[in-house]
């Protein structure tokens, strides 16, 4: 159990870990302004906390103490998930990166004292888009094709899709999106996507089409007097039992995308995005700035990645 000297530090202990995490998640939270990486640390806090006391330890212990379990958890695939094997080395990063972040917050305030215990850990080694992959244009043609629109889930997957692909947005952009996020005008729907990649805020237009059948499914959900709903009203509803209406969620996005296209990563839509761009002529500078990267580089560098991953993915398909 780690001990503090001081008296006025307040160590960690089994009463006063959850309050110690909202406040480094409150820290955290005013450097970065991103709620989803707030969501996503308490997530990862929360899920090893349980891990450890599972086996008889908690986030206060010494680090000589958890440091096997906190590398075994970090390679863990959640229960939910169809995969076998150790998670992806950007997932182990990622844990990594969040409770080590958790442990230098403790260590600085003085609750907790001792090393780091997820300082200790090697990082896994991440080739950059070397499993990104683009959907040929036909693919994806026939798929959303197949999609049943005459029920309203139907019809709220299909133009799902379709605002990913013809967008880009990630799957956590597209579950934050709102009516107040939806402004009409000369009958195009433009779209504000907020704290997108690097805290920016993007605007996206809808051409004419995309933007009609995305105004009759949301008149399908709340009826034809749109300019009354209240800002807060999701675009994307549920319609499950336990959660009709509500917002649905970035892992229920993933499921939409496997169920109709055949790929549970959101992001194939985005590479599907890029190199449609790609492709139609649009220059490397128009590209980076949809997506939202800093570097003209970095983007020249994603778009020949990934150029050479679809036709290798394309030549064995």
């Amino acid at each position: 159990m780690s001990t503090c000297n001081e008296p006025t530090a307040q160590p960690l202990n089994s009463h006063n870990i959850t309050r110690a995490i909202e406040l480094w998640l409150l820290d955290k939270y005013s450097h970065s302004q991103s709620e989803c990486t707030a969501t996503t640390y308490c997530e990862i806090l929360f899920s090893l906390r349980a891990y450890l006391q599972e086996r008889g330890s908690d986030l206060d212990h010494a680090a000589v103490d958890i440091v096997a379990i906190i590398q075994a958890w970090a390679n863990l695939r959640v229960s939910s998930s169809r995969r076998e094997g150790n998670v992806a080395p950007s997932t182990y990063n990622q844990r990594i990166a969040a409770v080590s972040s958790f442990y230098r917050w403790a260590i600085q305030n003085k609750r907790y004292c001792g090393d780091n215990p997820a300082a200790q850990l090697t990082r896994a080694t991440v080739q950059k888009y070397s499993q990104a992959h683009a959907l040929s244009p036909q693919l994806v043609r026939d798929k959303l094709k197949g999609i049943d629109r005459s029920t309203p889930r139907g019809c709220r997957d299909y133009v799902l899709l379709q605002v990913a692909l013809n967008t880009g947005r990630s799957a956590h952009e597209l579950a934050s999106l709102t009516w107040g996020c939806v402004h009409i005008e000369n009958e195009l729907v433009i779209l504000t996507f907020e704290r997108c990649k690097g805290g920016k805020t993007m605007q996206d237009i809808l051409d004419a089409r995309l933007s009609k059948v995305l105004l009759a499914y949301l008149r399908t959900i709340y009826g034809e007097q749109l300019d009354i709903l209240s800002a807060h009203r999701p675009i994307w509803v549920s319609f499950s039992d336990r959660t009709y209406g509500q917002a649905i969620g970035s892992q229920t996005i993933a499921d939409i995308s496997e169920r109709h296209l055949g790929v549970s990563k959101v992001h194939t839509l985005r590479h599907t995005f890029a190199l449609t761009m790609e492709e139609l002529g649009a220059h490397t500078s128009s590209i980076q700035e949809r997506l939202g990267y800093e570097s003209l580089a970095a983007t020249s560098g994603y778009l020949t990645k990934l150029k050479k991953a679809h036709a290798l993915y394309s030549t064995h398909a």
